[in-house]
């Protein structure tokens, strides 16, 4: 059996918590932020729905949907669609980017200490007001090319 932790209002092991005020309590919502929270996998909800549903037979599918949906909508994590039929999602709501392997569909998390310098970079290169960066970069990744070099 999977353990998660225990939730107490407002916190998680290792991991602090900001839930919205007039946030309702759910279980299921609850066991899938953890899921999402302590993985870094960048999960589909089919992912996320298949490691759960072992430990909790009666969890369904549109239970999954619709708490990613409302811990998107309060900006508890992101989801992301880079334009494929499957969209993923991700616990870190931290400023990074990502990058994705055309060829695996691997997606990696980048972290850098320039975050600032290319958000004010950008924000003056536009008359509009940017609120949030998004910044994906697709290409082949350490991996693959790794197996391509064998492969040659």
């Amino acid at each position: 059996m999977r353990k998660y932790g225990i939730l107490q209002l407002g916190t998680i092991t290792n991991k602090e918590i900001t839930m919205p005020a007039k946030t309702r309590y759910s279980k299921q919502r609850e066991i899938i932020y953890h899921n999402l929270l302590n993985r870094h996998d960048h999960p589909t909800a089919e992912q996320i729905y298949q490691d759960l549903k072992q430990d909790y037979p009666h969890l369904s599918m549109g239970t999954v949907y619709r708490n990613l949906g409302y811990l998107v909508d309060h900006h508890m994590i992101r989801k992301l669609d880079f334009g494929e039929q499957v969209v993923h999602y991700d616990g870190n709501t931290n400023d990074h980017y990502h990058f994705i392997c055309k060829k695996c569909h691997h997606i990696y998390d980048i972290h850098h200490d320039h975050h600032d310098a290319l958000s004010s970079s950008l924000q003056s290169m536009v008359e509009h007001h940017i609120d949030f960066i998004d910044l994906a970069m697709l290409g082949t990744c350490k991996n693959c090319m790794e197996k391509e070099k064998e492969i040659s």
